[in-house]
């Protein structure tokens, strides 16, 4: 055991990364769906997840139409999470996160299944949310790559996926105006310059589907989802100030220490 006799700052302590993200979170008005258990609310016959409830805004992720019953909560070595099957509709929502037109970012830490592709993890849908609006911005992972894709054409990247299965991926998401990049972990970021996608106003987040609508189960992987995240008006990985490179690196550094 190594033991310092010396005071250390709050960064290089494995037990402080949480609280200091949740409190750069807190300083950004942003939204963070954690994977602690005391954060779901499940029906007492059924075990069916009902809510899943953020600590900083008070926002509620609830179950989409199609997936009443559908959510069940994982919990194993300590992590709590949504879990999701192949095929079937086992999404929430959080209605109206309304994301800044000049910039926002969203991110997810999950469990990738055994074989296969997790599918969609998160999509931003500024329109109907009933799947036929062409307002939609998806982040899926293949398999053996991951795709950031508006729908219309006007956005899309894809990226390797490069983390082992057997481990937590973090899956981060950033748009501003025309540009959009992703990161898995912390490794290289991945840009593109399309057209501006129009991902604002009343806009829901989806977690582990596209939108309300019922089919499309092809979309629908098997994953454990553990933790959500979203900043409507930061933009981590093409920041524009100091506090987005901070929201950045408190992210990193809770990926590191606590999964």
């Amino acid at each position: 055991m190594l033991e310092l006799d010396m005071d250390l700052p709050p960064g290089v302590r494995a037990d402080a990364a949480r609280p200091l993200l949740r409190e750069q979170m807190a300083d950004a008005g942003a939204l963070w769906l954690e994977g602690l258990r005391e954060a779901f609310a499940t029906d007492a016959e059924t075990g069916a997840v009902t809510e899943w409830r953020d600590s900083i805004c008070g926002c509620v992720a609830h179950p989409t139409e199609p997936s009443i019953g559908h959510t069940l909560l994982s919990e194993a070595d300590g992590l709590s999470g949504l879990a999701l099957r192949a095929g079937t509709h086992c999404g929430l929502v959080v209605d109206k996160v309304d994301p800044d037109p000049a910039g926002w970012s969203m991110a997810v830490i999950y469990l990738p299944p055994e074989t296969g592709g997790a599918r969609t993890l998160l999509t931003l849908n500024a329109g109907s949310g009933d799947g036929r609006s062409a307002t939609y911005l998806f982040l899926s992972d293949d398999g053996d790559r991951f795709t950031v894709k508006g729908t219309g054409g006007a956005l899309e990247l894809t990226a390797p996926v490069e983390g082992p299965r057997s481990r937590p991926r973090l899956a981060t998401v950033t748009q501003r105006g025309s540009e959009l990049a992703f990161q898995e972990n912390g490794g290289a970021i991945h840009s593109v310059v399309g057209s501006d996608a129009a991902m604002s106003g009343n806009a829901d987040l989806f977690i582990g589907c596209r939108s309300h609508r019922p089919g499309l189960l092809k979309t629908l992987g098997a994953s454990v989802i553990l933790e959500v995240l979203f900043w409507r008006d930061h933009t981590l990985l093409l920041p524009r100030k100091e506090a987005d490179r901070a929201q950045h690196m408190a992210l990193r550094r809770y990926m590191l220490w606590g999964h």
